[in-house]
């Protein structure tokens, strides 16, 4: 008795491979109108359409009764037909043997999708050309997923572009905001010179002779003016002495190497911490611009040593060096902490401050580099800008 597992379905039909392996001409019919996922059909040489699979239906949207007979063209844009691309390609196909190409094809609706397209030319054995072999697959989800691809990176780029030049925006209002501080630190600075100061000088003289006057009557008074003469002559120094911190006369005058050993004297008495400079051989004028970013740099770097560093010692350095100048201020006190170096990133900017990154945006517009580097033996700020060529084809003739 034979098992029903054993006994062939009457209703199905299974391909049966020739003697030489190739399947016969019903089996192959039936294996290509099997096929959904590309559309498998044939035109003839005049090329209308003369079969139809599954896949053609699903992909196209005829039905095989709607489409037989219908000139492939059908299935083109109207630029592509206005064009004579389908024929043109059957000739290609004719000529070469076969034509692939890739474009915009119509569905029975009239949407487009984007096809990939393979003709072949089907010839008999006398080589006489019977018609043509077509197959076409919908390439639209890779075209929607690239155009989605060069949307994004568009996109992208555009926020990166912005992104650009808001950053630059924003540097520009710094170094202007930065500008304008200078600017008015230079009008506080002479007003308080030229203003104030000059009040206290002549509150100071009418003291001095009250006092004069006085000693010849009565000693009390003339004790009492002498502390007033005394008082005026500090508020005077005070005022002096802000005014030059402000916006130094002498950086203007004489230039960075002048100003430098003058504020370093004013801070070594205030502070009290000892301060050398050291200066390259023939070091020259700089730009005005230039010599001021320098200067606050040294102000800010040695407002850090005194507020954190515990150093009684800093170095100051000016150098010139292959078309650049460099600042640097150096301590030997306890360095940045570590957590402030973790916290803050690698060149220790945020932990200094918000004065030395502003010094540093202030350097950048220069197109140079504030560097700052710490070790337990202290801290060393540098300050490295290029020379304008005019001025460093002068310091190197120095």
């Amino acid at each position: 008795m034979t098992s029903s597992a054993s006994r062939p379905d009457p209703g199905k039909i299974t391909p049966q491979p020739q003697p030489d392996g190739r399947l016969g001409r019903d089996q192959f019919r039936l294996f290509v109108d099997a096929v959904q996922d590309y559309a498998i059909f044939m035109l003839d040489a005049q090329g209308h359409v003369s079969s139809w699979n599954t896949g053609a239906s699903r992909i196209k949207g005829y039905a095989i009764s709607e489409i037989i007979g219908k000139h492939f063209s059908i299935f083109y844009p109207e630029e592509d037909i206005r064009s004579g691309k389908p024929q043109r390609e059957l000739e290609i196909a004719a000529r070469e043997g076969r034509v692939e190409d890739e474009g915009w094809r119509l569905r029975k609706d009239g949407s487009r999708f984007w096809a990939n397209v393979v003709i072949t030319a089907l010839r008999d054995e006398s080589g006489t050309l019977v018609g043509f072999g077509k197959v076409t697959r919908d390439f639209s989800e890779r075209i929607q997923s690239d155009e989605a691809l060069r949307k994004e990176r568009t996109e992208r780029t555009e926020a990166q572009r912005k992104l650009h030049d808001s950053e630059k925006s924003l540097r520009q209002l710094s170094l202007r905001l930065l500008q304008t501080q200078d600017e008015e630190r230079r009008r506080i600075g002479r007003d308080l010179h030229d203003s104030v100061g000059q009040y206290l000088v002549g509150l100071k003289m009418k003291v001095d002779a009250l006092r004069s006057s006085a000693e010849r009557n009565q000693h009390e008074l003339a004790a009492q003016l002498a502390e007033c003469a005394k008082l005026t002559e500090e508020a005077i120094k005070e005022v002096r002495t802000i005014s030059y911190l402000l916006y130094p006369p002498m950086l203007e005058e004489l230039g960075l190497k002048s100003a430098i050993p003058w504020y370093l004297e004013g801070f070594t008495k205030r502070s009290g911490i000892e301060t050398t400079f050291e200066v390259s051989p023939g070091f020259d004028r700089l730009p005005g611009d230039l010599e001021l970013v320098l200067f606050r740099v040294l102000q800010e770097s040695l407002t850090n040593v005194h507020r954190h560093s515990g150093s009684p010692t800093a170095t100051v350095r000016l150098l010139a060096e292959d078309r650049a100048v460099a600042l640097q201020v150096i301590d030997h006190g306890k360095g940045i902490p570590s957590h402030h170096s973790q916290d803050h990133g690698r060149d220790g900017m945020s932990a200094l401050g918000v004065g030395l990154r502003g010094m540093n945006e202030r350097v950048r517009q220069l197109q140079g580099v504030l560097e700052v580097s710490s070790t337990q033996e202290g801290v060393t700020v540098t300050a490295t800008i290029p020379l304008p060529q005019a001025s460093s084809d002068s310091q190197q003739e120095k």
